[in-house]
C-alpha cells in the first residue's frame, strides 16, 4: 500500500504542483513581498517659527532612518493637499514662538497631522514621531539640567540623582515582521499539503472506482488509512526541513530552539491536519469538492490562529474559537522555538492541547470512513 500511494503521490501532475508550487509561493511572498516594516515615511514640515530651534527640531526627523523629507515649506494651505492626495503620510507643523519657549523652557506648541487612512502604519509612525519628539525633549532637558549642574557646581549644592533608561528588546531585537511570519509558514504549508492532499487522494480512489477492490481485498481499513497518511506525513517533514533551512540560512532568520523538538512538534501537528483531511474525504464525492473544503476549513484556520491578526485583539466570542484550531497551537510552538528559544517546559500547554485535538479529530475521523466504507 505505501509503495504503491509512493508511487502515485509522484506520479500525478496535481499532486506534485500542490507539493512543489504552495511551498515556493509562500516562502517567496512571505520572505519578500509581505513585511510590515515601516520604513521611509513621508513627511512634509511647515515651519512657521524660522529659527535655528525650529530647524534643529526638524533635523531630529530628517536623522532617522525612519523619515525622509518630501517638502520643506512655510504654508499650510499649500502643502496639506499633498495628503489627500497621498503623497505624504504626515505633516508637522512648527508654531511660531517655538524658540521662545525652548529658551524659556516652556513647552513648545508643535502640531502633526498623520494619514489614518491606512490605520497600521499611522499607529506605527504616530509611535515614532512620539519617540523622536521624546528624545527632543530629553535632550532638551539634559541641557538644563547640566547648566543648573554647573551653576550648582560653582555655588557648593549638590544635585539629586536621575534615571538612566536603557531599553532591550528580546528575541527579535531589529524588531523584524520576517522573523515573525516566515516561521509559521511551516504550519501553514503542512495544513494545506497534508489536508488537500489526502482529502483528495481517498475521494480519487472512489471516482476511479478502486474503492471497490480495497473493500473486498484483505486490507484493513486502519492500514488502508495508514497507508493514504504516511506518504503525507513524510512530504511533510521534508518541508519542515527545507522551509527551516531556507529561513535560517536564506533570509537569516534566528533560530534559538531545538530542531528536533520542531520535528517532534511537527509530527503531532500532522496527526490533526491528516485526521482533517480524512474527515474531508469522508464528506465530499469527486476532487472539486474535496478541494474546496479543504480551502473552506484553511482559510479560516488561517485567520483564526494569529499567523496574520493577533488573537488577543479578537472578539472574547472568537477567541473561543481559536481554542478548537490545531493551528493555533502549532503557531504559538514554532515562534517559541525559533525566537525565544523555549521547549516543553515552557509550551507543554500548547502541546497539550494540540495533542487533544489531534487525538479526537483522528478519532472522529477514522469513525466516520469507517462508516463510510461499510
Amino acid at each position: 500500500m505505501l509503495k504503491k500511494e509512493f508511487a502515485q503521490l509522484f506520479r500525478d501532475k496535481k499532486m506534485r504542483a500542490v507539493m512543489i508550487g504552495p511551498p515556493i509561493i509562500m516562502m517567496v511572498v512571505f520572505g519578500y513581498a509581505v513585511n510590515t516594516d515601516v520604513n521611509d515615511v513621508r513627511m512634509a514640515v511647515v515651519d512657521h517659527d524660522r529659527t535655528a530651534e525650529s530647524r534643529a527640531f526638524v533635523e531630529e526627523f530628517t536623522g532617522s532612518s525612519y523619515f525622509s523629507m518630501y517638502v520643506y515649506g512655510y504654508s499650510s494651505k499649500k502643502l496639506v493637499p499633498l495628503l489627500d492626495r497621498g503623497e505624504i503620510d504626515c505633516l508637522v507643523q512648527v508654531a511660531q514662538g517655538f524658540s521662545e519657549d525652548i529658551r524659556s523652557g516652556r513647552t513648545a506648541m508643535v502640531q502633526i497631522v498623520l494619514d489614518g487612512s491606512d490605520s497600521n502604519r499611522a499607529s506605527v509612525v504616530q509611535s515614532y514621531l512620539n519617540n523622536v519628539t521624546a528624545a527632543y525633549s530629553m535632550k532638551q532637558f539634559q541641557e538644563r539640567v547640566q547648566t543648573q549642574v554647573r551653576t550648582r557646581q560653582k555655588s557648593g549644592m549638590r544635585m539629586p540623582a536621575g534615571v538612566d533608561l536603557e531599553q532591550r528588546v528580546f528575541f527579535n531585537p531589529e524588531l523584524k515582521s520576517r522573523n515573525y511570519y516566515l516561521p509559521g509558514i511551516i504550519g501553514l504549508l503542512i495544513s494545506l499539503i497534508t489536508i488537500m492532499l489526502t482529502s483528495m487522494s481517498i475521494v480519487k480512489e472512489r471516482e476511479a472506482g478502486t474503492i471497490e477492490q480495497i473493500n473486498v481485498s484483505p486490507l484493513h481499513p486502519l492500514e488502508y488509512i495508514a497507508g493514504k497518511m504516511i506518504p503525507f506525513a513524510v512530504v511533510s517533514f521534508i518541508i519542515i526541513f527545507v522551509v527551516t533551512t531556507l529561513t535560517i540560512t536564506w533570509f537569516d532568520v534566528p533560530f534559538n530552539g531545538s530542531f528536533v523538538f520542531v520535528l517532534f512538534t511537527g509530527l503531532l501537528y500532522i496527526l490533526s491536519t491528516l485526521a482533517v483531511g480524512l474527515y474531508i474525504s469522508t464528506i465530499s464525492m469527486t476532487q472539486q469538492q474535496a478541494m474546496l473544503s479543504s480551502f473552506l476549513f484553511f482559510v479560516p484556520a488561517i485567520l483564526l490562529c494569529g499567523f496574520i491578526f493577533p488573537i488577543y485583539a479578537m472578539p472574547e466570542s472568537v477567541q473561543l474559537v481559536t481554542y478548537l484550531n490545531p493551528l493555533t497551537y502549532y503557531m504559538n510552538i514554532v515562534r517559541g522555538v525559533y525566537l525565544r528559544g523555549v521547549g516543553a517546559l515552557v509550551l507543554w500547554k500548547d502541546m497539550t492541547a494540540m495533542v487533544a485535538l489531534g487525538v479526537v479529530l483522528l478519532f472522529m475521523s477514522v469513525k466516520r470512513f469507517n462508516k463510510r466504507m461499510e
